[in-house]
């Protein structure tokens, strides 16, 4: 039960540390993209230079098919960048309590129910483990540097309709972990409000946003993680050792 219920924020841990590996080639030329794709993107690029912070409540649900199983976890989401830097957090609040943050190239978890927290190092380049989690903060441009990308088609969800990007990896090390990256677009504010990676297995983990509030102007204080002075530290493994 304690694996399953941590099973989602651990997939995204693995996401985090994996991609700092990555190596990206050229960008892809524009013509090699639909119209209605380049529309998109487009879309993204002008809502991405708009957006300094978010909120949201996500949804994380980790389907594992060869077993037929299905675990979720639901917390809120805060997001913030600058020019030069960026940091998230996730609150969970179901099925336990336990807060996750990127800021400064590493990665903390604190797990209050046995009072642990963890810490990874991702160097600093993290941008790529913030775009897994948040589906923001990633222009069209890098978009079309990183993966192939198509417009799928237009889908309602939760009665808002969306553009449906199917993002193919060009690094072989990625694309021998997922086959693909899905992301549902909001026609209207051009952020994505679900997000999909299906790994080579078949199984996939799913992120939903909701109640998303766009430029709250968030206090560098909600970043800040509280933790009681006898918490257990420990560094489990290190992302530039696995490299």
């Amino acid at each position: 039960m304690q694996m399953e219920s941590r099973h989602g924020l651990f997939f995204i841990l693995a996401l985090a540390i994996v991609v700092v590996n990555w190596t990206f080639p050229a960008a892809v030329a524009q013509e090699e993209l639909s119209a209605e794709t380049r529309e998109v993107l487009s879309h993204m690029d002008h809502a991405s230079k708009n957006l300094s912070d978010l909120t949201a409540h996500v949804t994380q649900t980790k389907v594992t098919v060869v077993v037929n199983d299905t675990s979720v976890e639901t917390g809120k989401l805060f997001h913030k960048r600058s020019k030069n830097s960026s940091k998230t957090k996730l609150e969970y609040d179901k099925p336990e309590l336990k807060t996750l943050l990127i800021d400064k190239g590493k990665v903390w978890i604190y797990e209050p129910r046995i009072n642990r927290l963890q810490e990874f190092d991702l160097g600093n380049d993290h941008s790529q483990a913030e775009f897994f989690i948040t589906g923001v903060g990633q222009s069209g441009a890098n978009l079309s540097k990183s993966y192939d990308v198509k417009l799928l088609n237009e889908e309602p969800i939760n009665g808002i309709k969306t553009s449906v990007l199917e993002l193919k990896p060009k690094s072989e090390k990625v694309s021998s972990m997922f086959s693909k990256i899905q992301l549902w677009i909001d026609r209207t504010r051009w952020v994505p409000i679900q997000t999909r990676l299906t790994e080579t297995s078949g199984d996939y983990f799913t992120i939903q946003f909701d109640n998303i509030q766009l430029n709250p102007h968030l206090s560098d204080k909600i970043f800040k993680l509280n933790v009681p002075p006898n918490v257990e530290k420990i560094k489990p493994l290190s992302s530039r050792s696995e490299s």
